[in-house]
């Protein structure tokens, strides 16, 4: 059996399970800041009516939420469990990239799925502020690969989380085809559109909506995350990149770093600071404390480092 595994966090699982059809479906459990306020993923022990089905790796049915810092809520793997009426893994991404991996070996292909394409980011560039979960995750995708999984990373609509602009991702991913990464490219069909269209009428999410616009005839631009993004609508949002792990991880700074020091999500938010990478954990740690989101990415700038 295969897993579309969805390395963003958030609403990555929505688009994960659109394309996956019949088969596993598994989610990174990092919410936005609106959902759980708390800074970083998920952790294993907030989770309820959940089943480890391996070391680092649960199953979450219809039933299952999380109970973390005072609230009750469901990740949006939970909420895609409680729309399609079936079982939904969660991984735990405070576990050792290795480890992970290991786990994920029950698997015959694991195809990450990243919406918007951060993950073809190096991670210090000026606009990125999420990039440690899809590091975290390409990590894990060739950790996979070096225990002989077959592996592939899926980057779907391209640009629709307003973070990288479409042209330099296109220019990111002609450096991995250069590299030998490209496997091909993948578009949404009626059946996928169908399971998007009512995962976004029932979960949180507004990257894995893009496509969804799109495929409606919208074009034009939108507004993400109350005005402080902006996505270009138009057709080329229903179609995705099919590429090489090993050869993105090449190219991507932050997912370097946490391959080669095999290191959970935690130390790898550490690692990457100290590299002049801030990641989306340092990024709620401000949020927590007040700190506007203007005023963080001001701070962030003068931090990076290419």
């Amino acid at each position: 059996m295969a897993l579309f595994l969805a390395v963003g966090g958030g609403g990555d699982v929505v688009m994960a399970a659109a394309l996956a059809e019949e088969e596993a479906v598994g989610h990174i459990p990092w919410e936005r800041f609106v959902v759980d306020p708390s800074p970083g993923p998920v952790p294993p022990a907030s989770l309820r009516d959940v089943v480890e089905v391996a070391p680092n790796l649960y199953l979450a049915t219809p039933r299952s939420y999380v109970e973390r810092g005072g609230r009750v809520f469901k990740t949006q793997g939970m909420c895609v469990a409680e729309a399609l009426g079936r079982s939904i893994y969660v991984v735990n991404p405070y576990a050792k990239v290795s480890q992970l991996a290991s786990s994920l070996t029950r698997f015959d292909k694991v195809i990450g799925v990243d919406v918007g394409g951060d993950v073809l980011g190096a991670g210090c560039e000026e606009s990125i502020g999420s990039p440690l979960s899809d590091a975290y995750g390409l990590a894990v995708l060739t950790k996979l690969e070096d225990l002989g999984v077959e592996t592939e990373l899926w980057v779907m609509s391209p640009g629709a989380d307003g973070e990288l602009d479409r042209e330099y991702l296109l220019k990111r991913a002609a450096e991995v085809a250069k590299r030998g990464g490209l496997v091909g490219t993948v578009g949404l069909g009626p059946s996928q559109l169908d399971r998007l269209r009512l995962l976004v009428s029932r979960c949180f999410t507004e990257a894995s909506a893009v496509a969804l616009k799109a495929a409606s005839g919208e074009y034009g631009v939108v507004e993400l995350r109350g005005g402080f993004r902006k996505v270009k609508v138009d057709l080329f949002a229903v179609f995705g990149i099919r590429l090489k792990p090993r050869y993105v991880l090449e190219i991507n700074k932050a997912a370097s770093i946490i391959y080669k020091h095999d290191v959970d999500i935690y130390e790898a938010a550490k690692l990457l600071i100290d590299a002049g990478i801030p990641t989306e954990y340092h990024l709620e740690e401000f949020l927590t404390k007040g700190v506007s989101i203007e005023e963080v990415f001001r701070h962030f700038a003068k931090l990076k480092r290419c």
